[in-house]
């Protein structure tokens, strides 16, 4: 028997980081990929796919092999007519299909299979522990999937891959193989901007809710797979933006860590972004960061503003913590608002300012004046 003294030195890597070095998975540190769709992978072996780890910072510690412990993203490319190796694993994942179609098996011993398909624009979640293959069903061309997962929340509280992915534990009360309807995406209205389903076939034909609180726009949280994870959809006009938030406080509810990361679906803009612990007002710097279709994008740990400076609505996409199952009372804190956030009436002058100056240099023209602060 391999001892934990064994496996792992102090003061070196963490359980998780030693699992990444051991599977040889290649690792991209930033904050922002300018394109999901060409970002570059390596074998990963074990997996019979290509993948790369998105370690998503903006202000990386020097020294770490992966700086999110908690959360993190990765994209893998399934090779034509190959596979996602079958695994099973005490981790929580779930996926966005940026190109390709294909099918997903999902299986618990001694159950039935449930096998969907899927294609470009799905998003599915796979149900804890459970056995799953995934295949890519063109003989031609790579899928690529963007996913998200709580592994290193996993691989640094137990610190045993054989556990990990060899434990028979099942969870009924999160995926119930005798369901034949589980992966069909059927779906369930919970409130206004809540809902709840095993599978979205297409998260672009995805009716969101209107919500002025954050500004103008609509969203939907959508719970997936009875996990941690949820699909949050945003959309928002064009020439407009948002206020300036923070969801700082919303990233260690019940004592979990989840990083966040905006896929934008749609649309050009950009994001101004402030240092942890400095309140947007003027005289403060920002940074400015640039996105468009197929970026996908840190918020930074302080406040960030998205701003819209393409003449069609911005969709975005992100796979997060939020499913108000596990958020307990103190979840209810924000949810009207998502956070501390500034009104528009309150924000810096020289914001707007700034957003009518990058309309101008695009060719476009600010939608703002229909827009107040709305309840």
């Amino acid at each position: 028997m391999v001892t934990i003294s064994e496996r792992y030195e102090p003061w070196t890597l963490t359980p998780y980081e030693k699992w990444v070095s051991d599977e040889g998975l290649a690792v991209h540190t930033q904050q922002l990929v300018a394109n999901i769709h060409t970002v570059e992978v390596s074998d990963w072996h074990r997996t019979g796919t290509k993948a790369a780890l998105l370690d998503l910072t903006g202000d990386p510690l020097e020294g770490a092999l992966i700086n999110n412990q908690g959360t993190i993203r990765f994209v893998c490319d399934i090779p034509p007519g190959g596979t996602f190796k079958l695994e099973r694993h005490m981790y929580e994942e779930i996926f966005f299909v940026v190109k390709g179609r294909g099918a997903t098996a999902v299986w618990y011993d001694g159950t039935p299979k449930h096998t969907f398909e899927w294609q470009t624009g799905s998003v599915f979640s796979i149900p804890l522990n459970s056995w799953h293959e995934i295949y890519n069903a063109s003989g031609d061309e790579t899928a690529r999937l963007y996913g998200a997962t709580n592994a290193p929340t996993a691989f640094n509280l137990y610190g045993s891959p054989e556990f990990i992915f060899d434990c028979p534990m099942t969870f009924p009360d999160r995926f119930d193989p005798n369901d034949e309807l589980y992966f069909s995406g059927k779906s369930t209205k919970l409130e206004d901007r809540f809902m709840e389903t095993n599978f979205i076939p297409n998260v672009y034909s995805v009716n969101l809710d209107r919500w002025t609180a954050r500004g103008p726009g609509a969203n939907m949280m959508i719970n997936m797979a009875n996990g941690h994870f949820i699909c949050h959809l945003s959309e928002f006009p064009a020439g407009t933006y948002k206020k300036a938030h923070t969801g700082e406080a919303n990233r260690k509810k019940a004592g979990l860590v989840s990083d966040v990361a905006y896929l934008f679906l749609s649309g050009e803009g950009y994001d101004l972004q402030w240092p942890e612990g400095t309140y947007p007002s003027p005289g403060t710097d920002w940074e400015q960061l640039d996105y468009k279709t197929g970026t996908l994008m840190s918020p930074g740990p302080g406040y960030h503003q998205h701003f819209n400076c393409s003449a069609e609505p911005i969709r975005y996409l992100v796979l997060r913590y939020g499913n108000p199952r596990f958020a307990g009372y103190v979840g209810t804190r924000y949810k009207e608002t998502g956070g501390p956030q500034i009104q528009f009436k309150q924000e810096d002058p020289a914001i707007r300012k700034h957003f009518e100056k990058e309309l101008a240099s695009r060719g476009a023209v600010s939608h703002m004046e229909h827009y107040g602060d709305e309840p």
